[in-house]
């Protein structure tokens, strides 16, 4: 009997410390592939370009399961999968003149096929729209390391790198930082409780939990050349003095997320460090908490509104904390969010992130491991920009994303 290969991704029990799932081949007979799912990609409102050779990705969160196949002429694809219930995502770039580029990408809704259902089930995959951003995340170092003296986990060098990913000069004047509710993300098919009413979509909007930070200036004070990035350290003091496999993250230059009266509960920066704003606190908890297993981070901007006025217009009570309000947030609109990454403990979690935001996802191995989240280099806008590099930006962190084995400060 013919068969055909298709991807695996085996959803694996994780411990606390999480682990990246294998990818393997397996085979599936014609029999298995009982079910057909035809998708078909449609553009926003107001673009026409081309839907043909697109590759549409179905993927069961459940079991792992992924299929492939690439649209038709008429922005359709027509797959074979086995049982079970799928997202279909896809993504695609598009340049015009005076350097803008576009990103497109989508995901659908679960789309179920059981033997109870149509062999043939047919769903539009609506594409949502954004702009690569001038400053993107470079770099995402969230679990900590191995302490070798005492053998557990140390996980108070987190650190962020921002990177001026254009070729024009950036300015980190007024840009925010923050993370996602909930701090890790959902398990086992819970949503998010920030979904649109009656439906599985998540709102147009970002929460923003806990803490909110931002960079100094008034405008033009802090200017980011193109190719220059810069290190944003929860605790920017040397890890490496009192932990030998850690980071020293107080240099002169870097910058802390630290405030002396709101985060009593980090170290005090080292001198020569640069530090954040915290404009907006909720709670009672005295550090920035960055999930060691799965957090989702994003940078932002306030759309020219005062600080004030900003957190006026967007604080909003968590819907999942009814009568405690150390949970609210600030809903920041999708349109203000210039980068994110969404960090998964498994492929069977569920997203935080609008498509527009991150259509994908990164993962370390867990953490404890020492490693970090990294963009790839794009070869070709590399070479198209005269070899200052440029990283890959198609608003997927699966696409643009790896696991790098140690941090890249490691040793620096």
């Amino acid at each position: 009997m013919k068969t055909i290969k298709i991807f695996l991704l085996l959803a694996l029990t994780y411990t606390l410390s999480g682990c990246l799932k294998d990818l393997r081949i397996e085979e599936f007979s014609d029999d298995a592939l009982s079910s057909t799912l035809t998708i078909k990609v449609l553009m926003p409102q107001g673009f026409s370009y081309s839907t043909q050779g697109l590759i549409i990705k179905l993927t069961d969160p459940s079991s792992g399961l992924q299929f492939t196949g690439t649209t038709d002429a008429t922005g359709t694809a027509t797959i074979k999968v086995a049982h079970g219930s799928y997202i279909a995502t896809t993504e695609f770039k598009q340049t015009e003149s005076g350097g803008v580029i576009f990103i497109f990408n989508g995901t659908t809704e679960r789309l179920r096929v059981t033997p109870l259902d149509p062999k043939t089930i047919s769903a539009n995959l609506n594409l949502n729209v954004s702009k690569t951003g001038q400053i993107v995340i470079k770099e995402f170092y969230y679990g900590g390391c191995l302490n070798p003296a005492t053998g557990s986990s140390y996980a108070n060098d987190k650190y962020i790198i921002l990177y001026n990913n254009s070729g024009d000069i950036a300015y980190l004047d007024s840009l925010c930082v923050g993370v996602i509710d909930p701090y890790n993300a959902p398990t086992s098919g819970r949503l998010s409780n920030w979904v649109k009413p009656g439906t599985t979509e998540l709102r147009d909007s970002v929460p923003n939990i806990s803490f909110a930070w931002m960079f100094p200036g008034t405008g033009r004070d802090y200017p980011l050349l193109p190719g220059e990035e810069v290190v944003l350290a929860t605790n920017a003091i040397n890890h490496a003095a009192s932990v030998s496999t850690s980071i020293n993250l107080g240099k002169p230059g870097y910058w802390a997320i630290y405030d002396p009266i709101l985060t009593t509960g980090q170290s005090v920066p080292n001198a020569g460090v640069n530090r954040m704003v915290g404009f907006w606190k909720m709670g009672t908890a005295n550090q920035f908490v960055i999930s060691a297993l799965s957090p989702g981070l994003f940078i932002y901007n306030m759309g020219g509104k005062t600080v004030q006025k900003f957190i006026t217009d967007t604080y909003t009570r968590n819907p999942g904390y009814a009568t405690n309000r150390n949970f609210d947030v600030l809903m920041v609109d999708k349109n203000l969010i210039i980068d994110g990454v969404e960090c998964l403990r498994n492929i069977t979690d569920t997203k935080r992130f609008r498509p527009e935001v991150d259509n994908g996802f990164a993962m370390t191995d867990g953490s404890g491991q020492g490693q970090s989240v990294h963009r790839k280099i794009d070869q070709e806008a590399t070479a198209a920009a005269g070899g200052r590099i440029v990283y890959m930006d198609t608003n997927n962190s699966s696409n643009d994303f790896e696991k790098r084995a140690t941090a890249s400060l490691l040793n620096k």
